[in-house]
């Protein structure tokens, strides 16, 4: 199937500017923004989680971030408590308390701003800001937004489980993170006993820098906490011993776990493995991984599955390091193929055949999308598919899928400013048009945390977009140059996509808004995802010229 003649949504506008090098990044954004969100729309206690980076000297340290707070849902926009684990390579604060003089503010539009006084225990407080947007009272998109770091991730309103919760159904997992300097991704699935025991066994892969643990044993335990206190969590393998986590809740069906231990930094999510399965029909998928020079690469594209053991068809974009599908005037996508074999215990083996990002995946189905780990151990020929570490999701595409008119998006895009060699994170909200196929709306950037001078501020989004009846499509708007992404309807409330802008490498989702409630109990859940994010690796001091970047995989 062909993905081109799509084009282009509205993701990476204002930092357009910055990436070009001129200009502020901010564009006189026209207030009001449209909308009936408020700050009683953000009322009760949320779990989230971020991952990306900080803002050090040198290479820069992978940064995450998880915890929980507590919203009032009233006009004055405060948050009265909560808990939060901050780690990077010089070591972690948490769980720490998030303090009753933290504060926050929700627009028209669903974007939302809060700014955290943070209390480590024996330490002295500080303040971390989160910029997110909303899709309902219930879940939105989140970015670390201050000059400290950046970095993206999810919120969700939380539904306590309780411990005897967790016994119903397998899990299946996904951690990423790096240990020391270098990129480390884990994947696996277990069954919990009563007390919170993982037993039987269960199984996990694990890909540390390209050094390859197939199909391990774990064992350990995930208990959960109360409210705003987090849980704990053990994992053990052969390859790294016992690590521990803080568990934050936000469902009996999905949890977020970060490392605390100070061995790696590692943070992700927990779903229910309700079918185990990979289902018949299209799925489509976003990855991300690291090319042959250590350049930050991501593909974005559609698999044809048989529901048995094929995938007779697959189609990709691929970013790499900003090259877009191999270069040239006209971007083709890459076409592939392969086969997928269940090994047991709630894992799959997922070969593909010429796909850009590797040959060999391990692939874990669960509620929040097929979590797929590349698990290579052996360099393919021709310079294509080496060993290497990718890591993402597929999701199941229902029929109709699309990006529909007069609907509002909540955005987030993560990746790599090639030209300034940091890491990037944006959050937006748009809007559709009844006809035509253009949008507007907001968009907020952080850009240049790395250097301790994060580019905070507004900006206006104006393009337009084309969406196909199979579900694909794109975006484009002109800012000084232009922007683009490719994207890729699962649903109609949940695209994935990756950036084709020559100056980054970046992915991320856009998701519709239903309209909030107060009562998040009767406010529909969308699609729990897991974080979308860009595989963590060590960056240069200094900006990259686009010569030094490498060629594709």
């Amino acid at each position: 199937m062909s993905l081109r003649n799509r084009l282009i949504l509205p993701v990476i506008f204002s930092s357009l500017i910055i990436l070009a090098g001129c200009g502020s990044g901010t564009s006189n954004p026209t207030p009001p923004p449209s909308g009936s969100f408020s700050n009683t729309n953000f009322s009760g206690v949320y779990t989230f989680s971020i991952l990306g980076e900080d803002a050090g000297s040198g290479s820069g340290s992978v940064l995450a971030m998880a915890g929980t707070l507590q919203a009032c849902g009233c006009a004055g926009g405060n948050i009265s408590s909560g808990t939060v684990d901050l780690v990077d390579n010089t070591g972690g604060t948490g769980p720490a308390a998030i303090g009753s003089n933290s504060t926050y503010s929700i627009s028209k539009d669903g974007r939302g701003f809060a700014q955290l006084q943070i209390t480590p225990s024996g330490g002295s407080a500080f303040e971390v800001d989160v910029d997110f947007v909303l899709t309902s009272s219930s879940h939105g998109l989140i970015t670390r937004y201050d000059a400290g770091g950046t970095g993206s991730g999810t919120i969700d309103s939380q539904n306590l489980a309780a411990q005897g919760d967790l016994v119903n159904f397998p899990f299946a997992f996904m951690l990423s993170g790096a240990r020391g300097a270098s990129p480390l991704a884990m994947a696996g699935a277990f069954s919990l006993d009563g007390s919170g025991t993982i037993s039987p066994a269960g199984i996990v892969d694990i890909n540390s820098n390209a050094a390859i643990f197939s199909a391990q044993a774990l064992s350990g335990s995930v208990t959960v906490g109360s409210g705003t206190t987090p849980g704990s969590a053990t994992l053990t393998t052969a390859p790294f011993g016992k690590l521990t986590f803080d568990v934050y809740t936000v469902d009996s069906s999905h949890l977020k776990l970060i490392e605390n231990d100070g061995v790696a930094i590692l943070t992700g999510d927990v779903f229910t493995q309700t079918s185990a399965s990979i289902p018949q029909g299209n799925l489509v998928f976003t990855m991300s991984g690291l090319d042959l020079s250590g350049s930050l690469f991501a593909v974005g594209g559609v698999m044809a599955s048989d529901g048995t053991s094929l995938i007779p068809s697959g189609s990709e974009d691929v970013n790499d390091g900003g090259t877009v599908d191999g270069g040239g005037s006209t971007a083709v996508p890459n076409t592939f193929s392969g086969n997928f074999s269940t090994t047991g215990n709630g894992r799959f083996a997922l070969n593909l055949t010429t796909f850009i990002g590797g040959s060999a995946f391990a692939a874990y189905p669960s509620s929040g999308g097929i979590l797929l780990l590349e698990v290579d151990t052996t360099a393919a020929a021709a310079g294509t598919n080496n060993a290497g570490i990718t890591a993402g999701v597929a999701l199941p595409q229902t029929a109709g899928a699309t990006v529909a008119a007069s609907q509002g998006y909540g955005l987030n895009n993560t990746g790599e400013d090639i030209l300034g060699g940091w890491e990037l994170d944006e959050i937006a909200e748009f809007k559709t048009a009844s006809s035509g196929g253009g949008v507007t709306g907001l968009i907020d950037d952080n850009d240049g945390a790395f250097t301790g001078s994060g580019t905070l501020g507004t900006s206006n989004v104006n393009g337009t977009y084309t969406a196909n009846s199979d579900g694909t499509g794109s975006a484009t708007i002109s800012s000084n140059s232009l922007q683009e992404v490719f994207f890729y309807a699962a649903d109609n409330s949940t695209a994935l996509f990756i950036s084709v802008d020559p100056n980054q490498a970046a992915l991320g989702s856009f998701q519709a808004q239903t309209t909030p409630s107060s009562n998040q109990a009767a406010t529909a859940q969308p699609r729990a995802l897991p974080m979308l994010r860009v595989i963590p690796h060590a960056r240069a001091a200094k900006p990259n010229s686009k010569g030094l970047i490498g060629p594709g995989r």
